[in-house]
This record gives C-alpha cells, sequence and structure tokens, in this order.
C-alpha cells in the first residue's frame, strides 16, 4: 500500500472542517490570556484584531484564494420574500435591544466605531463562517451551513472573558445563533454572500455597549 500524501483540496477541506471547533478554542484562549496581561480595552480590541486578521483573513484566504474570495463576497441571488425577512429579523432585534435603548450615548465617535467595525466585522465573518464553507462543501448542508452556524454561535463566548453581555453569556450566543443561522439559510440558498452582508453590518452597528467599550468611554446602565 502506498502513503501518497493528502492532496492540496484535501487539506484544505480538513482545515476548514476544524475550524468551527478550533475558532472557540483559539479564540477563548487569547481573550483570556489577553485579559492577565493587558488593561480590558487593550484586551478586547487585541483579542478582535486576532480574531480579524488571522481567522477571518488569513484563514478564508489561504484556503479560497484573492479570486475565490472575493467572488463568493459579490454573488448571490436575490433572497425571496421569506429569506429578506429572515435577514430583517436579527436587525430589528439589534434596535429593540441595543441601539434604541441606548441612542442617547451614541455620539460622533460611537458612531463612527458602530459604523467602522460593522463593516470590518460582518464581511471578515461572512467569509470565514459562511463563504469558506459554502465554497468547500457546497452539497453538503450539514457541513456546508450547519457545523459552521454551531463554531459562529459558539465563538461569542470568547470575547464575553473580557467584556460580558448585560443580557447575560447564553441569551448574547443566542442572538448571534438567530443572525448566524439567517446568513446561513439565505448564503446557502442563494449561493453567495451578496445579500447578506448588509443585514450582517446593519445588526453589527447597533452595537452602542461594545463600541463604547472600544473607544475607553464609560459603561452606562
Amino acid at each position: 500500500m502506498s502513503s501518497r500524501p493528502p492532496r492540496d483540496d484535501d487539506l484544505r477541506r480538513l482545515v476548514v472542517l476544524l475550524t468551527p471547533a478550533a475558532v472557540p478554542v483559539s479564540m477563548a484562549a487569547v481573550f483570556a490570556g489577553l485579559n492577565r496581561r493587558l488593561p480590558p480595552r487593550t484586551a478586547y480590541n487585541a483579542g478582535f484584531a486576532v480574531y480579524w486578521l488571522g481567522w477571518c483573513t488569513a484563514v478564508p484566504l489561504a484556503v479560497l484564494g484573492p479570486r475565490r474570495a472575493l467572488r463568493v463576497l459579490s454573488t448571490g441571488r436575490r433572497p425571496t420574500g421569506g429569506e429578506a425577512a429572515a435577514l430583517v429579523l436579527p436587525v430589528v432585534g439589534g434596535l429593540v435591544t441595543e441601539l434604541v435603548p441606548r441612542r442617547r450615548q451614541v455620539n460622533r465617535r460611537v458612531l463612527a466605531a458602530t459604523a467602522g467595525t460593522a463593516v470590518l466585522n460582518a464581511t471578515a465573518e461572512e467569509l470565514l463562517w459562511r463563504g469558506m464553507f459554502l465554497e468547500a462543501f457546497p452539497d453538503d448542508p450539514v457541513r456546508g451551513a450547519l457545523w459552521p452556524l454551531a463554531g459562529f454561535s459558539l465563538w461569542h463566548l470568547a470575547p464575553q472573558i473580557v467584556l460580558p453581555s448585560r443580557h447575560g453569556r447564553a441569551a448574547f450566543v443566542l442572538g448571534a445563533a438567530i443572525v448566524g443561522a439567517a446568513s446561513a439559510l439565505v448564503s446557502w440558498r442563494s449561493r453567495g454572500l451578496r445579500w447578506v452582508l448588509l443585514p450582517h453590518m446593519a445588526t453589527d452597528a447597533c452595537g452602542v455597549t461594545a463600541a463604547r467599550f472600544r473607544l475607553g468611554l464609560p459603561r452606562l446602565a
């Protein structure tokens, strides 16, 4: 029996398949380690920098290459009415639970932070958690959509090591799962990320508490 090395495609699929387990575990270790050594705000921002640059950028680009990454970000058929409603639901949730109750805490700096972070985070996360899996497992809804949804949801426990949600960890993860489920459904059915990016950005832009924390502003009740 010959022992030939796995093909590049096999290695890429293995990396993709391990990602939903590796990200929550590794990022929990990163945030915990940073939190022990740095002030909370610095630890929080540094942890997200590791997440965005490492997992959300370097890994998808290594797996897909720049052309495939751009293609999956820019393609996808127009969603149906039901799919559009699913995408709007998390946005409404963000408005009701976070932005509207804290609207008086939003100034120009906070607005710039929420908008900039939303564009960066939503694009990076959709590429990692949806686009990469859609390209690697286009005919397997379990490995291509449900398995990354589980990893996406659980990863949101890691930043709470530094900044716990006032709603509780379980509620925060549930909210993330709703965002992820809407994106997973529509991206899988539309075969691309084009129509899920803006709703994800809009939901993330409601994060007034996180934006104020990133800027070093007081965390108000």
